[in-house]
């Protein structure tokens, strides 16, 4: 249970997935095409449902592999290495036996260490009353759970030296410092029979040059170009995409889609320079959600804001714009952007990121996993 756990073993109830969204969300993760996610580091890649073994492995089967691929997904976008997947997977085994339970300790009696009921839920037993690792829904989505641990897991000092069952003690705060011990042979099988074991890089099949903006599972809810204008104040010709998860959008972390500098925040929007020389902005994000600064150097993956709902805006989504003006790269700059394509004075340089992306063979939207707008 994370904070202040008095765990002593995992819960081994076999209990259905209670969450819709969830198994979505399942569905669309495992159907995430080539250069998903993000550069491969140390074999930690994306997986398909391929890759997730049919016979039991260190006695976990079924539904307990396919969220095991779940949290070693949620590591690829921030660009985490096979080393977290294990710790993340070691963690969930110690805490729901890898399954997404929609109950916690509480039913044992457990409470917290200060006395108040504990509400821990889902694979991490995360407990959303404390109003930190989300709501209700949210602790009990898989990626979203499993994002939330390896965010705090890497805001651990010097995490990749401790010992995984002290680096996951950090996280979840359990009673116990080593009671993830006994789990890590078994994630450690589990990974391996997943994704490989790193020597060759298992799952992975990303390009290494760029990454999407948002974790897998997201759709494309408006297009580049002449569009329909249902928002008052919504420009006509929209030199973006719009990327938007459902149905909980707001909050979802936004990842840089490559290295480069930060040259802008401000209003509602990030704006990052790639080392090529054509820049990527986010918008309709709040400022107090950014957590980068004008000069940073980034890494492809990191975090950068949360997703929002600023300016004109007809709900919390991603506002995606490439503008491929001082591209040292021929392929990018050569792509025709706002001007060529009888766009306004303010669609100048900007580019159409499904063209973008295809110049880096990888589909921004991909069809089996992504809808387009209607």
């Amino acid at each position: 249970m994370a904070e202040g756990s008095s765990k002593t073993g995992p819960i081994l109830v076999a209990v259905p997935l209670v969450v819709v969204a969830s198994i979505f969300a399942l569905v669309l993760l495992f159907m995430t095409g080539p250069g998903s996610a993000a550069a491969c580091i140390g074999g930690a890649g994306s997986v398909g449902p391929e890759k997730v073994p049919q016979e039991p492995v260190a006695g976990y089967s079924g539904e307990q592999l396919n969220n095991a691929a779940l949290i070693m997904n949620a590591a690829v976008p921030l660009r985490l290495d096979r080393q977290a997947q294990v710790i993340g997977v070691m963690t969930a085994m110690g805490e729901s036996s890898l399954r997404n339970i929609g109950y916690g300790d509480d039913i044992n009696g457990v409470t917290n260490p200060d006395g108040t009921p504990t509400c821990s839920l889902g694979l991490f037993q995360q407990q959303w009353c404390l109003g930190s690792w989300g709501t209700r829904d949210q602790v009990m989505d898989p990626t979203y759970a499993s994002t939330q641990f390896f965010t705090r897991l890497t805001a651990v000092p010097d995490w990749q030296s401790l010992e995984p069952t002290l680096a996951a003690h950090k996280v979840q705060r359990n009673a116990d410092p080593f009671h993830y011990q006994r789990f890590f042979d078994a994630a450690d099988q589990v990974v391996t029979a997943i994704a490989g074991d790193g020597t060759t890089g298992g799952g992975c099949s990303a390009t290494g040059e760029i990454v999407y903006p948002l974790s897998p599972g997201y759709n494309m809810t408006s297009g580049y170009g002449p569009r329909p204008v249902t928002v008052p104040g919504a420009s006509s010709w929209h030199p973006a995409v719009d990327l938007q998860h459902w149905p909980n959008p707001c909050g979802d972390q936004i990842y840089s889609i490559s290295d480069g500098t930060v040259t802008y925040v401000g209003g509602i929007q990030v704006t990052i320079k790639a080392p090529d020389g054509w820049s990527a902005s986010y918008l309709h994000v709040a400022l107090s959600d950014v957590s980068v600064g004008v000069g940073d150097p980034i890494t492809a993956g990191q975090p950068i804001a949360l997703v929002g709902n600023e300016g004109v805006s007809g709900g919390c989504h991603l506002d995606l714009r490439i503008n491929n003006e001082g591209s040292a790269d021929s392929a990018i700059a050569n792509l025709p952007a706002g001007e060529d394509q009888g766009g306004p004075a303010s669609a100048h340089g900007f580019v159409n990121p499904i063209d973008f992306y295809e110049a880096f063979g990888m589909d921004i939207c991909p069809p089996d996993s992504c809808r387009m707008p209607q």
